[in-house]
């Protein structure tokens, strides 16, 4: 059987590092943190943990995620699930009914990663397994995901849990801070503190020996930060953590948890981009699992701790609220003609004349044409290529906020990948919960797959692409090209999205080219792609769904192999190291229903579904032209210099992630 009695007994157990945490006792709170506890749990299962030094995060970070080699790997791969591991998969996690065949036979292969280390989801494997519903997704700019991260901080009432890989002074971070003054108000009105943690990953020299170090007040004042003083916001028992495991071990999760009932999981970092982002809004029980991941991301003592640690997540009196009715939605979150008159009928206020003239429409709670919402993230000299025609169908409205139609709670699976931080990729940084997944997706696809993303050139998964396309599944790729070229030519990397196309077609025959459909972002109001060099409109979307039905969503930018830093620890990684070296934190859903809303969606906010590449995976305009703003990177000794210095500007905070 592919799931051993070792990894039943696992996630059946009633043993996780957040019920360890809230009952432990020490004579003093700095003798308990959650990365040590964790590192009891499962010495039966690891030798590697009873020799690690109990000082530095750094060393029991490696012990806890990183003992494992590539016949482990090959083993996870070479996995076909009979009907009883299928059918034992359905009892390993706590899903409330039986999820889809194709959502069990992907939690088989994810299931075995835990073979040979308990954590290779960072998180207890009681958690692994779980269930929630999806009230809201957004697919839209930063501006409007920090809307929502806003409405859902202020309306904490006893902790927010906020993790991010990048945070920069910008309009984005303003969000957060004026979110956390205005806690502060409402809790001293309360009369009562809120506890807030908060890691973000701005990776210096201390980490060599450290890799969560506790930021102090003075140093989140830098003008780089610009977080509020603890003066403005009083009734807040704030702790910020650094967290970065040298020197390729990114922390690249982004999410937040509200009050245990809560949990956004987005692909945004929080600064200032010209992306295309995408955010879920989950509730149930699920919270408790990035509940459980957040408490060993940051891995210190916590002083003090989390004061919902003793409360699991509830199904709310009434049940989950969906749409408007939701309490931690607002009017920001309206789009469309239903939208507007919502809004109105809300506010009070008269619905003005038709505006739809001069292409204003109504979206995110104001009018405005789509050139004016695309740039609202610092792009205001962008120009629209095309004019705005009124819709045929409501069907075709721009839409970026997604009300999923209210349903129960559906079958879920947390899938995250610890930090690496040694130069290199080897096949044994492959085995955690979100690479295992991903290669099952495309191994088990019947029908179709469907891939958005920054880059795509990390072997395995564009392997994993060509073996479905020459088994007949259809694979739609939406890439950006451009996207952060000069890090994808240095050495030891997979090459720029362009020669990874051509690449890719030039090994398939012609029936088979057919199947695989590759296409250049495109923003809603252009009439072809801008090279993502540009930053003008590009996406940074993390999404793959299987056969319409199944979805995995999160923050790994999924198939970028690792881009090489050239200086000791890199502070703002060229593109993502996902699939070697990056943390992150991805959610698997079973609901056909909210996989066509994200489909449909990313049709009714871009124009990328148009803009197609030939069958030589190069792309022409509808004149026949290529492309001419590509940015000159290609392999060889000029593209390397370039990728080089690519590589510098990025470490400095100056380049896209």
């Amino acid at each position: 059987m592919a799931i051993s009695e070792k990894v039943s007994a696992l996630v059946h157990s009633n043993k996780t590092l957040t019920t360890a945490f809230a009952t432990a006792t020490a004579e003093t709170e700095e003798d308990i943190s959650p990365g040590h506890l964790a590192r009891t749990f499962y010495d039966k299962h690891s030798k590697k943990h009873s020799n690690l030094s109990g000082g530095a995060h750094l060393e029991a970070f490696k012990g806890l995620f990183q003992h494992v080699g590539k016949k482990d790997v090959e083993r996870v791969q070479a996995i076909e699930p009979t009907q009883e591991d299928i059918d034992l998969a359905a009892q390993c996690g706590d899903f409330g009914s039986r999820p889809s065949d194709l959502f069990l036979k992907i939690y088989v292969d994810v299931l075995t990663t835990l073979e040979s280390n308990p954590w290779a989801s960072v998180v207890s494997p009681p958690l692994l397994g779980s269930r929630g519903v999806v009230n809201l997704s957004i697919i839209s700019l930063i501006p409007d995901i920090m809307q929502h991260y806003y409405d859902c901080i202020v309306n904490a009432e006893h902790e927010v849990f906020l993790a991010t890989n990048y945070w920069e002074a910008s309009k984005a971070s303003k969000f957060v801070c004026d979110a956390f003054k205005e806690l502060s108000r409402r809790a001293e009105k309360r009369g009562k503190k809120v506890v807030v943690k908060m890691i973000y990953d701005r990776a210096n020299l201390k980490m060599l020996k450290e890799s969560h170090v506790l930021v102090e007040e003075e140093e989140w004042l830098s003008d780089e930060v610009k977080l509020p003083r603890r003066s403005e916001m009083p009734w807040l028992d704030f702790e910020l953590v650094n967290f970065h495991q040298p020197l390729l071990g990114t922390f690249h999760c982004k999410f937040m948890i509200v009050d245990r009932k809560v949990a956004l999981v987005n692909s945004n970092n929080i600064q200032d981009r010209a992306n295309m982002e995408m955010m879920v809004h989950l509730e149930g029980p699920i919270v408790d699992s990035f509940y459980d991941t957040a408490l060993i991301s940051w891995f210190r003592p916590m002083h003090p701790r989390l004061p919902l640690l003793n409360r699991p997540s509830e199904k709310p009196e009434g049940g989950y609220q969906f749409a408007m009715d939701n309490q931690y939605a607002s009017v920001h979150l309206l789009d469309g003609k239903k939208g507007a008159e919502l809004y109105h009928k809300l506010t009070n206020e008269e619905i003005p004349p038709d505006t739809t003239s001069d292409g204003k429409i109504f979206i995110s709670g104001k009018y405005q044409t789509i050139t004016e919402h695309l740039n609202a993230d610092n792009q205001p000299d962008t120009h629209g290529t095309i004019e705005y025609e009124l819709p045929q169908s409501s069907d075709d409205e721009y839409l970026p906020h997604i009300f999923h139609a209210p349903h129960e709670e559906c079958p879920m699976v947390i899938l995250n990948r610890a930090p690496y931080g040694k130069l290199g990729n080897p096949d044994s940084a492959m085995l955690n919960a979100q690479d295992a997944a991903w290669l099952a997706g495309l191994k088990y696809a019947k029908r179709s797959v469907f891939i958005q993303t920054p880059t795509f050139n990390a072997a395995p998964v564009v392997e994993g692409v060509l073996n479905a396309v020459r088994r007949g599944i259809e694979c739609t790729l939406y890439v950006d090209v451009g996207y952060n070229d000069g890090g994808e030519v240095l050495p030891g990397q997979g090459g720029t999205n362009e020669e990874v196309s051509q690449r890719m077609f030039a090994q398939l025959n012609e029936e088979e080219k057919v199947k695989l459909k590759f296409y250049w972002y495109t923003g809603k109001d252009q009439i072809k792609p801008i090279n993502a060099s540009a930053q003008k409109r590009n996406c940074h979307i993390k999404l793959m769904i299987i056969d319409d039905a199944v979805g995995i969503a999160g923050t790994e930018t999924r198939v970028s192999i690792v881009t090489l830093s050239i200086v000791l620890i890199h502070k703002h990684p060229p593109d993502t190291q996902s699939w070697y070296h990056s943390q992150e934190v991805n959610v698997m859903i079973d609901n056909p229903a909210v996989c066509k809303d994200w489909r449909d969606t990313i049709r009714r906010v871009q124009n990328t579904h148009f803009h197609e590449l030939q069958k030589d995976g190069v792309y022409l305009d509808r004149d026949g032209n290529p492309l001419t703003d590509s940015t000159g990177v290609g392999s060889g000794l000029k593209g390397i210099i370039k990728g080089v210095q690519g590589s510098i500007a990025r470490a400095r905070g100056k380049g896209g992630f």
